[in-house]
């Protein structure tokens, strides 16, 4: 199942890339910060933390823009501690929706259509980079500014949360996902083109890349919360 998964996100990556753009803040001037999930797990519970769960998502569905950097990696990374998290989850608007977005030249029905699917995989899944892409792509063609600005802050503020776990450089500094099409977003953000991948034990995807100019490397996704959702809900 994960094999198959990974071929598809390769193959999906340079059509998705199209509406997302690199981040506001480049990844080397970003504080990392260690990331401890038992500390989030615990605080995204508590009703009397900051970061309690419940009242975060509010603001996030309320679409508040005055949520925080720090606020935002519990979001992200609080989402695996809720019972709806399901990284292996597809939503059943996807595969038409991915279909329309891979044609030329489109009309305004067909944006307003795009719009509509998107939307309805959001509220399925609300970190689903690829359809928040498209929403981007979508406010540009027709022009609505406000929406485009919404959306790619967005987008901004999830991969700021990524880029702060690490550098991606070596296991130890892996950046933390919560889904396996993140990393080849955050990927598409660096200009770089991804050419192979390997699952490197205990809990690491690799990714090979190519740069602009022909460069060969590679960086690392620490996948620890994927492997154990997915051997809770689907390893027999």
């Amino acid at each position: 199942m994960i094999r198959t998964l990974i071929l598809t996100l390769l193959l999906m990556c340079p059509v998705m890339s199209r509406a997302i753009s690199r981040p506001h803040t480049a990844p080397d001037t970003l504080a990392v910060v260690a990331l401890d999930m038992e500390a989030i797990r615990q605080a995204v519970n508590d009703s009397e933390s900051p970061f309690y769960y419940p009242i975060l998502m509010e603001r996030y569905l309320s679409r508040d823009t005055t949520i925080t950097t720090e606020e935002y990696r519990y979001l992200y990374f609080g989402y695996t501690f809720q019972e709806d998290y399901d990284p292996y989850r597809q939503s059943s608007h996807e595969r038409a929706l991915d279909s329309l977005y891979a044609c030329r030249n489109h009309t305004a029905e067909q944006c307003a259509v795009m719009q509509k699917y998107a939307r309805m995989v959001l509220d399925d899944n609300p970190f689903d980079l690829r359809r928040m892409s498209v929403l981007v792509y979508t406010s540009t063609l027709t022009d609505d500014a406000a929406e485009l600005a919404f959306w790619q802050g967005r987008i901004h503020h999830i991969l700021d949360a990524i880029h702060s776990t690490g550098d991606g450089l070596t296991p130890e500094t892996a950046w933390h996902i919560i889904e396996p099409e993140h990393a080849y977003d955050l990927l598409n953000t660096l200009g770089v083109m991804p050419e192979n991948y390997e699952f490197r034990a205990p809990c690491y995807d690799y990714i090979g890349v190519y740069d602009l100019i022909g460069n060969a490397r590679g960086f690392y996704f620490n996948v620890s919360r994927l492997l154990e959702e997915y051997h809770r809900k689907y390893k027999e």
